[in-house]
């Protein structure tokens, strides 16, 4: 099964969510309260942005942020 985009295409995406968007700073305060290093936060971002971007071409429902329980 080949790649469809390289491991650190969203890397960006990750940052501008967990830093500009109130769902993402949630995502990341939390994390952060449990002790998780910045490092795996983004990690942990990216691979959430993946599943969102799955679930809304799957659905075919536009993202709403207050269905993320971040």
């Amino acid at each position: 099964m080949p790649y469809l985009a390289h491991p650190t295409a969203f890397y960006m995406p990750a940052m501008v969510t967990l830093y500009k968007t109130d769902w993402g700073r949630r995502f990341r305060d939390r994390l952060a309260a449990s002790g998780k290093p910045p490092k795996l936060i983004i990690g942990a971002m990216m691979r959430k942005l993946v599943q969102v971007a799955f679930g809304v071409l799957k659905s075919g429902i536009s993202f709403n942020p207050a269905l993320q329980n971040a």
